[in-house]
């Protein structure tokens, strides 16, 4: 069926997100913040990035090979899905060009060229995608649940290639200079790393757990009703592309009033403007949701409980960043270790029972966990309310 395919897909890209967190290793966020502090100087930026590229570069070839070999590990062992070790291969050489894209997006974001950012990050990936399915779909003879895998692969590939080929052209003819060490950047990285990645397991570990214990069509239909949850993230996504690299520069330079004028700014505008998507989707959860195939009506109480998650999501502002990008990435990343503990534990619980609506609760949960325990923090060493009021 169209939702156990789709399931395929989801479970090799949930595996790719989680094998790129050892080989981003957090230097995309930390080339974030190195690149917003260093702005203007563009020799220091060029070197900084050339330090992080080539770190990067050897760790995914590292990663993409180990996963590539333990495909059949994973797919039998974690999965109980033979089926699922060719699938798995393939996406292993999806991790090299997946991890590059990530340092280049995050690089364009210090830059302040917020257009590449979220082209590159957002949109690129799976616009060329579904381009290169429907080519394959209609005009080759490949099996059916093996062409999104491929299409994603020379997608990840086409979109490197663009974005290294940006900065080729924003560096050139430009000496690089070392600013920070290896082991500087290394620091930085490590607890961005742990931060970042506990928060990419967060999202990804319901998919993960229904993989485990329901089938790949379950899988299917809890990720499209998660998609669409997720739309409500667009504006939150959108405002911290423009206010992380502000929020370093006006805290580092101790510019605390503009530091709190803006947090407010930015919450109000991700609230008011989320709104409309998020009234829209409580209204018509299965009209939206059959609009992928009759199949996937059935996750309705799946998507108005995410939904919650997300209202809290996005009346908490820039929580993460405020965190990360203030030197407090150890603290935001010790709240989001205990929102992935209580996220695992419901998952264990709830899945076998309840099914997608069991992952749903996990996930709405430990997202309500996670953006409430910053506020509170923020609040209390800030002297600001991210959240809206």
């Amino acid at each position: 069926s169209g939702a156990a395919a789709w399931g395929i897909f989801v479970l090799c890209l949930a595996i790719l997100n989680i094998v790129s967190i050892l080989s981003r290793f957090g230097v995309d966020t930390a080339l974030l913040r190195f690149v917003s502090q260093l702005q203007g100087k563009t020799s220091e930026i060029k070197g900084v990035y050339l330090q992080g590229i080539s770190f990067v570069l050897v760790l995914s070839i590292i990663s993409s090979v180990l996963l590539f070999f333990s495909s059949n590990i994973i797919a039998e062992l974690v999965f109980h899905q033979p089926n699922l070790t060719l699938y798995i291969k393939i996406i292993a050489f999806a991790l090299i060009p997946f991890t590059i894209i990530h340092i280049n997006a995050q690089t364009y974001r210090g830059l302040k060229r917020i257009k590449e950012f979220a082209f590159f990050q957002h949109t690129s990936k799976f616009l060329l995608a579904v381009v290169i399915f429907t080519l394959l779909f209609y005009f080759t003879a490949i099996d059916v649940i093996i062409i999104p895998i491929y299409s994603f692969l020379a997608a990840v590939l086409i979109v490197m290639i663009l974005s290294g080929f940006g900065l080729v052209k924003i560096f050139k003819g430009i000496q690089s200079i070392r600013t920070f060490s290896h082991k500087e950047i290394v620091k930085i990285s490590y607890p961005m790393m742990l931060s970042s990645s506990v928060l990419l397991l967060i999202a990804w570990t319901d998919t993960i757990m229904l993989g485990i214990y329901k089938t790949e069509a379950d899988v299917g239909v809890f990720y499209v009703a998660l998609k669409l949850a997720m739309l409500t993230g667009i504006v939150l996504g959108a405002v911290n592309s423009i206010v992380a690299p502000k929020l370093s520069e006006t805290f580092n330079n101790n510019k605390m009033k503009e530091f709190r004028i803006l947090i407010k700014q930015s919450t109000s505008i991700i609230f008011f403007v989320s709104l409309p998507i998020l009234i829209i989707l409580f209204l018509f959860p299965e009209f939206l949701l059959s609009l992928f195939g009759q199949e996937f009506a059935i996750a309705k109480t799946t998507l108005l409980i995410l939904l919650i998650g997300q209202a809290v999501n996005v009346m908490s502002g820039s929580v993460g960043f405020i965190l990360q990008m203030t030197g407090r990435e150890n603290i935001y990343q010790n709240i989001l270790l205990m929102a992935l503990v209580c996220n695992i534990l419901l998952n264990i619980l709830l899945i076998p029972k309840f099914g997608i609506e069991g992952a749903a609760i996990a996930s709405a949960f430990s997202m309500i966990f996670w953006n409430l325990s910053s506020v509170l923090y923020i609040y209390k060493k800030y002297n600001v309310l991210t959240f809206l009021s």
